[in-house]
């Protein structure tokens, strides 16, 4: 007893034997019905068929195979457009959180400065103070904290009750910082 097996290429010769394929006029015409209309009616699935020389039942198989393809190049198409789109973001918002660090490493510094400059000043016999608003501001402690919510421009990203707030606003003039 032997065990005759058939390869899948040789089933699918098979099933295809029957099959006609479509004239090369036959897809330019359904081609062009199709730019006109996606899903035509039954009647006109019959008209074309008998125009084509086709039976109704292709035609609208072709039909249905058609906007499936075209849905498909449409959900790449768009899925390309939203993953550069994403990209775009993530390496802007990677540079804007690089941006952040930096400005953070600056605003320790100065603090540091600031602080030294304080320092001095409180160590020397004049006995005048410094107005240090810089070192007491309770707005530049969070600075050290992230935040995550979208950059505007000239908005400083530290939470205040429920907003954000101008950066001039929060930060005292540096030129007071230096004379202190």
């Amino acid at each position: 007893m032997s065990v005759h097996r058939v390869s899948t290429s040789e089933t699918k010769k098979n099933r295809n034997e029957g099959r006609k394929r479509f004239t090369d006029k036959q897809i330019s015409f359904l081609e062009y019905m199709f730019e006109t209309q996606s899903r035509p009616e039954l009647r006109l699935k019959h008209q074309l068929a008998h125009k084509l020389g086709l039976h109704p039942r292709q035609v609208a198989i072709w039909f249905q195979n058609k906007r499936a393809r075209s849905k498909s190049r449409q959900i790449e198409q768009e899925y390309n457009t939203l993953k550069h789109k994403y990209e775009t973001l993530a390496s802007k918002s990677e540079s804007l959180k690089k941006e952040n660090q930096a400005l953070l490493n600056q605003l320790e510094l100065l603090r540091n400065v600031a602080a030294e400059k304080h320092q001095e000043k409180s160590s020397s016999s004049s006995g005048e103070e410094c107005d240090d608003r810089f070192a007491n501001s309770p707005d530049v402690v969070m600075f050290g904290q992230e935040i995550n919510v979208p950059f505007y421009d000239s908005v400083a990203y530290f939470e205040q009750g429920n907003g954000f707030l101008d950066i001039e606003e929060q930060l005292p003039d540096l030129q007071q910082l230096w004379e202190c």
